[in-house]
């Protein structure tokens, strides 16, 4: 019997020790290459990229707050976003104004102005539909580009928008919620600002240190909760709710994971963007300084025309390939979990 008893223990022992060997160890690198070689293979979700930079998730906030922040000090950094705030406000004030002012104008001056509202509000309303639709659909896309691994699956733009149509109520919450939030957290840091334009003070400096170093990493936190929350209400079809409690969970047992592929991709979209910059300043500077020297509207214009079309198709190639690395993320983090890299060089140091 004891013998029995250890060569049962022993075969349990090897099954366990075989299980840990054959299961494939988590990898930053494994993911963007599977994310990329979606992005680039299936080129229509490019036309979903496009529309999906619009919003908070596709736009990657994590990665403009990362920008401003390298480009700019802290001061003045946090000054601009405080501003923008206070711009949409102000905005907000004078419409409102100028909307009561119609009535002291005549009949057909208000049906001109109305109608120039609505068609305004009409074409805002497409781009936002257009944005949050292709935001779903682009996440709900790379998963079953992954699903279907043997055979090249069928799906074109227009099923995708009307997967994407299903979601988009949800969708369009969890973006103004999130957005709501975060703007929420930058005017709580730029307070301390406010007053020290009126006074200067070492206290309110400090304070604002303290605001700063608590609240950023708060709202990137926000920023990649929403990406979990957005892939649960699509891919899990989630309530609103839930969404947000499995995604909270689902960020705090993998904190670490996604700040360190939030990091990556930010360096990634960061070489990418200089990259831009150098091949346009190389290639089309040039020409437009040919036509400006020697007066070629035509060709200022070309130039003009190329450099957008080229900002705007590698803008919509990086939206695509952040949106299917944090789809592929979510879930491998969700079926098998995975160990960030700081973690798995402090085990193997101990």
């Amino acid at each position: 019997m004891v013998l029995i008893s250890k060569l049962c223990y022993n075969i349990i022992r090897l099954s366990l020790i075989f299980q840990l060997i054959s299961k494939p160890m988590f990898s930053h690198r494994a993911l963007l290459k599977q994310a990329w070689q979606v992005s680039w293979k299936h080129k229509y979700l490019w036309f979903l990229g496009l529309f999906a930079s619009l919003t908070a998730a596709g736009g990657s906030w994590e990665y403009q707050l990362m920008t401003q922040n390298v480009n700019q000090d802290l001061i003045n950094g946090s000054y601009y976003r405080l501003n923008g705030i206070l711009v949409v406000a102000t905005v907000v004030k004078n419409f409102l104004a100028g909307l009561a002012d119609l009535i002291h104008y005549d009949f057909w001056t208000i049906l001109n102005a109305l109608s120039l509202l609505i068609a305004t509000f009409l074409l805002l309303a497409v781009f936002v539909w257009l944005a949050i639709v292709c935001q779903a659909a682009l996440v709900g896309d790379v998963k079953r580009i992954g699903d279907s691994k043997k055979k090249e699956p069928l799906m074109n733009l227009r099923d995708s928008l009307t997967a994407g149509h299903k979601h988009f109520w949800s969708v369009l919450a969890l973006n103004i919620m999130i957005r709501i939030i975060v703007s929420f957290v930058f005017f709580l840091i730029g307070l301390p600002l406010l007053f020290m334009v009126i006074g200067d003070s070492g206290t309110l400096a400090a304070v604002y240190t303290v605001l700063f170093v608590i609240f950023i990493p708060v709202a990137v936190s926000l920023s990649l909760l929403l990406k979990y929350a957005i892939a649960y209400r699509v891919l899990e079809n989630r309530s609103f709710v839930a969404s947000l409690e499995r995604a909270g969970r689902l960020f705090r047992r993998h904190w670490l994971v996604s700040l360190e592929m939030a990091v990556i991709l930010f360096i990634i979209n960061f070489l990418a963007s200089g990259a831009i910059f150098i091949v346009l300043a190389l290639f089309l500077l040039p020409l437009l300084l040919f036509g400006l020297i020697f007066k070629l509207v035509w060709l200022v214009m070309l130039v003009m025309l190329l450099a957008i079309a080229i900002i705007i198709v590698c803008g919509s190639i990086l939206t695509t390939f952040q949106v299917a690395t944090w789809t592929d993320l979510f879930l491998r983090l969700r079926e098998k979990g995975g160990l960030a890299k700081l973690e798995r060089i402090f085990q193997r140091q101990s």
